[in-house]
């Protein structure tokens, strides 16, 4: 019995180590891109792939004009990689001369690149016209996207059998929160899933947006990020969060409160709305100009 229970044991820790190992290559996977231009970067000028480097890398991309966004998801991205990749730790000084690098961006002659210029809502009247234009499965995926405001992280990952036509409602999971919200759809909107669900012969385990081949044969498939942006554009002609925006933007002008657009859009915070989704709204300032 001893014996038994000792087995049980050393299966559970290995399967908590698989599993530990498993979100560890997850993150690489999503860093690798950035982490494979930075040994570029290395090889080019004869460095070694280390923390020394990663500094020189920094201020390289400080002084070649690149937003403080790019700086801050580099340096993540290298970071990870050197501690979980190649066994590297980053010691504490390290830590304080790449937070020293990032305040460059605070001095006058770098606040420019401090700005974020993110996708403009467009006049939702407008952007409804183009979506009505467009075949059954276009306009279905691109209409729920914009009523529910949804991330392309969360629309790519979106189930069948997480929409309830009759309660005209849909259940989203929010990957930055981890956690599920219910979020209201239209009767317009409810007519055109329900008309693409038909078209396509849709079970409730197929993926909402899957992917269709040329052929027009659907295929129940979690498509990527840079993928579903892709689609979108080719669709619209703008990115998925042009959708996300205009719809906040429109519930705003629409008179509802921030927490209600919060609760249909998913956001967490409800300064980040008004921070960095009404405040960029230029409809409502031409109206009184």
């Amino acid at each position: 019995m001893g014996e038994l229970l000792n087995f049980d044991l050393v299966q559970t820790i290995k399967n908590v180590e698989a599993a530990i190992q498993k979100q560890i290559d997850k993150k690489l996977e999503i860093y690798a891109g950035d982490f494979k231009r930075f040994e570029n970067f290395c090889l080019a000028n004869g460095r070694g792939v280390n923390f020394e480097s990663l500094e020189i890398y920094l201020y390289e991309t400080i002084q070649s004009g690149l937003k403080l966004s790019t700086f801050n998801r580099r340096s993540a991205a290298v970071k990870y990689h050197l501690e979980n990749n190649c066994g590297q730790l980053q010691i504490e000084e390290q830590q304080k001369r790449i937070a020293q690098l990032r305040s460059i961006y605070n001095n006058q002659e770098h606040i420019e690149q401090k700005r974020i210029q993110g996708q403009s809502a467009q006049p939702k009247d407008e952007v409804l016209k183009l979506i009505n234009q467009l075949d059954t499965r276009a306009k279905a995926i691109s209409l729920l996207n914009l009523i529910t405001a949804c991330r392309p992280s969360e629309m790519i990952i979106l189930k069948v059998k997480h929409i309830d036509l009759i309660g005209r409602s849909v259940s989203v999971y929010m990957q930055k929160q981890s956690e599920w919200k219910v979020k209201r759809l239209t009767l317009e909107c409810v007519n055109a899933v329900r008309a693409y669900i038909k078209k396509y012969d849709l079970t409730g385990e197929d993926y909402f947006v899957g992917k269709v081949d040329k052929h027009g044969n659907y295929n129940s498939s979690c498509i990527s990020n840079t993928a579903y942006r892709k689609t979108i554009h080719k669709w619209l002609g703008f990115a998925p969060y042009t959708l996300r925006k205009t719809q906040v933007t429109a519930m705003h002008e629409a008179g509802a409160d921030v927490a209600t657009i919060a609760k249909q859009s998913g956001h967490k915070s409800l300064e980040t709305i008004t921070k960095h989704y009404l405040d960029v709204n230029d409809t409502t300032v031409d109206k009184y100009l």
